[in-house]
């Protein structure tokens, strides 16, 4: 055997060389597409290595713009690569979809003419009605002077006393008019751990009243609890863990408001019940008790009361009793003739 010179590294073994191709040194190969092909022979002649020159991969990318898979797979379902019947059919439902498009808003257009009077006319009826409520708040601001003008004739025929000093006392036992003064506020807040139930130390609405009792007997004029006033038909409630005063809510801390003597009050407050009861929850629990006195507090209105008017019927009727006898009308012909 002949010795063969060492092969080159870039050599590469390629498959034989189709019937059709030329043969020879230099002579490009006809039967490979996009590729050249060249035979080189040594010098002793007994062995022939081809060499393929592999394109470059901005060559192939702009040559084949189809990867060889889709187009085998297009060849075996029977068809086609995608031609420019494809591209028909997409103007073709563009077009379409532009008609619906314009179809559209087409009728919308109509549909806006159409009730751009409908419209006209509903506005012009609101603007009517604005201006005849106008009308009707000016005449209701008039009659509201004059009716305050008349109270206050009234007022000054009756004088500062009488009548006006009743009135007045009324409306400040009734929490009608705002107060202050000096006094004793007591803040209260619940222990840490009672919002979660987990431990106790909760206050109770049986709790708050029975302080507020005491601020009462211990002389105080005006009490409000969380900025509300009390009147002497106010409630105090409980709802979960908020305390509810005349059904409106308050927020821990609760601040409770005690318009009076404030140093009389004070010693009162500290031999009642349920400042003694507040401090043992303090001790026991860790609840939150602070009674202090204030120089000067101020307690607002109470919301005025539900009154409820009895009026006469229109019609009285009188049902005449079953044991009163019913008269009889006398006889045209002879008098009646009482019995015994």
């Amino acid at each position: 055997m002949a010795d063969r010179p060492p092969a080159d590294p870039s050599d590469l073994p390629v498959p034989s060389t189709p019937p059709d191709a030329p043969a020879g040194p230099g002579v490009p190969d006809a039967g490979a597409a996009g590729s050249a092909t060249y035979r080189d022979r040594w010098s002793d002649g007994a062995t022939t290595v081809r060499r393929t020159a592999v394109p470059s991969l901005l060559q192939v990318l702009d040559g084949d713009h189809l990867d060889p898979g889709y187009a085998q797979a297009a060849r075996r379902r029977g068809g086609t690569a995608p031609t420019g019947v494809g591209r028909t059919r997409v103007r073709v439902v563009a077009v379409v979809g532009l008609l619906v498009a314009g179809l559209l808003f087409g009728i919308a257009a109509s549909t806006t003419d159409a009730n751009e009077s409908r419209t006209s006319s509903t506005r012009t009826a609101l603007l009517d009605d604005i201006d005849r409520a106008q009308v009707r708040q000016t005449e209701l601001g008039a009659a509201a002077t004059s009716l305050a003008d008349e109270i206050r004739a009234a007022q000054s025929a009756l004088g500062v006393a009488g009548p006006l000093v009743t009135v007045s006392e009324l409306e400040f036992a009734g929490g009608g008019t705002a107060v202050h003064g000096p006094g004793v506020r007591v803040i209260l807040d619940q222990a840490p751990g009672a919002a979660t139930g987990s431990g106790g130390g909760g206050i109770l609405d049986r709790d708050i009243q029975l302080l507020v009792n005491d601020l009462w007997a211990a002389g105080a004029e005006a009490v409000s609890v969380g900025g509300i006033r009390l009147r002497p038909t106010s409630a105090i409630r409980q709802a979960g863990q908020s305390i509810l005063v005349d059904n409106r809510p308050t927020f821990w801390p609760l601040e409770i408001d005690a318009v009076g003597d404030a140093a009389a009050m004070q010693v009162d407050l500290v031999s009642s019940t349920a400042v003694g009861r507040f401090t043992s929850f303090s001790q026991l629990y860790g609840i939150r008790f602070e009674l202090t006195t204030q120089p000067d507090l101020t307690i607002p209105a109470g919301g005025g009361p539900d009154p409820r008017y009895a009026s006469a019927p229109s019609s009285p009727t009188t049902a005449p009793s079953s044991t009163s006898p019913t008269p009889t009308a006398p006889s045209a012909t002879a008098p009646a003739t009482p019995t015994s």
